[in-house]
């Protein structure tokens, strides 16, 4: 049976995603990059880690404010190599393994700061995971995380009939896409409000906020849509932790 890391392994859609999270009117543009972005401390000087580095949109974001080093890692060999291969610079470190598994290769103590954005999902169990990030961070360091928000995960399934109780916790086979782009398939689970928020009570984090923003007025430009559907139901959560 394939392990989680297999079943949600973005190898086979990669040139797809890349081209989807890229459009300037993805949620991924309009919504969550912005509101990530806005919960990160100042980068300049700083070690940084980003996990789930996906098309490596905060990699890129983070050497252009002037960081120390980002390390990028990734469970999609597709996707770090296209990232090693658009970026050369000497600040940039990349790896291919599940964030989900220890990871030896990230030195304990050393990152200022961690980029977790819309990676968690694929991950059944996250406490093993929150140990892991609180190894590799400086004391006084910062986790910033978004993720998938549970009532808005049910509100979009149980439209399709496809989960009957927003309790469930489980991994759902979903279907993307978007105008005349190709249909791809992802991988993902859903879980319920309070087993996104367990594991990091029961950490060694302090919890510093746990946010769902409305959309902004250059979503409203770009998209109305998009901006409509977002004031009225909530899309990620975004939550920042502290070491």
């Amino acid at each position: 049976m394939p392990s989680d890391a297999e079943m949600t392994n973005y190898d086979p859609i990669a040139e797809r995603f890349i081209e989807h999270a890229g459009r300037e009117d993805s949620w991924n543009n309009l919504y969550e990059r912005p509101n990530t972005i806005a919960r990160l401390p100042a980068l300049e000087g700083k070690d940084v880690l980003d996990l789930g580095c996906s098309t490596g949109f905060f990699t890129e974001y983070a050497l252009g404010k002037g960081v120390k080093s980002v390390t990028s890692v990734d469970a999609s060999q597709k996707l770090v190599d296209k990232l090693a291969g658009r970026i050369k610079d000497k600040r940039l470190t990349t790896h291919c393994a599940d964030i989900g598994q220890p990871m030896p290769f990230l030195k304990s103590d050393f990152y200022d700061v961690i980029i977790c954005s819309l990676v968690m999902d694929y991950i059944k169990d996250w406490q093993p995971m929150m140990a892991e990030f609180h190894r590799v961070l400086k004391k006084g360091g910062r986790v910033v995380i978004a993720t998938g928000h549970p009532f808005a995960s049910y509100l979009y399934l149980s439209r399709q009939n496809r989960v009957e109780s927003y309790f469930a916790f489980k991994m759902i086979e979903d279907t993307w896409a978007v105008r005349s782009q190709k249909p791809f398939k992802t991988h993902y689970y859903i879980r319920p409000l309070h087993e996104v928020l367990r594991p990091m009570i029961q950490s060694k984090f302090k919890i510093i906020s746990i946010d769902e923003p409305l959309p902004d007025e250059r979503c409203k430009e770009i998209s109305p849509e998009t901006y409509e559907d977002l004031m009225e139901r909530p899309s990620f959560l975004f939550i920042v932790l502290e070491k």
